[in-house]
């Protein structure tokens, strides 16, 4: 049974930030140091103990809730240190889905500063928020948190 508001397609979002640090420096913060600079309210479990991103082929990207639970974001696909990271996850209902999504991350120097690409694309169930609420997330977590947690330092 269809029902309205359910639109199967395709949605794109692609967002581009600059951080005050080296591409190095960058790439460690984001596959090494996430429970660091991951925003609290981006968490959905309750009491989550931290944020993983396992960077290498078939590796997790997720929340840990300990005793074994938490909740998985992304599989990694494509691991090129320290300028490439690509992911494939699932949305379930609760989360706008069901869909499928892809992200690609890449960094790229610039003079000392690194310029973050975040390319995401979701297929499945979207709907006219779909790309703006990708694009204010993405901006968030790189344009606000990591650059935080990077020029910190």
């Amino acid at each position: 049974m269809m029902q309205a508001g359910n639109a199967v397609g395709v949605a794109r979002a692609e967002v581009e930030v600059t951080l005050g640090a080296p591409r190095e420096r960058v790439w460690k913060a984001l596959v090494e140091e996430p429970g660091q600079w991951w925003p609290r309210d981006f968490y959905v479990g309750q009491t989550p103990k931290g944020f993983i991103i396992e960077a290498r082929p078939g590796g997790r990207v997720y929340e840990d809730w300990g005793n074994d639970g938490g909740a998985l974001w992304y599989t990694v696909l494509v691991v090129e240190a320290p300028g490439l990271l690509e992911l494939a996850g699932f949305l379930t209902p609760a989360f706008g889905g069901p869909a499928t999504t892809t992200a690609r991350v890449t960094l790229r120097e610039q003079g000392g500063s690194t310029v973050v690409k975040v390319e995401e694309a979701v297929f499945g169930r979207v709907d006219e928020n779909t790309v703006p609420r990708l694009r204010e997330g993405w901006r968030t977590l790189m344009g606000q948190a990591l650059k935080a947690h990077v020029e910190s330092a």
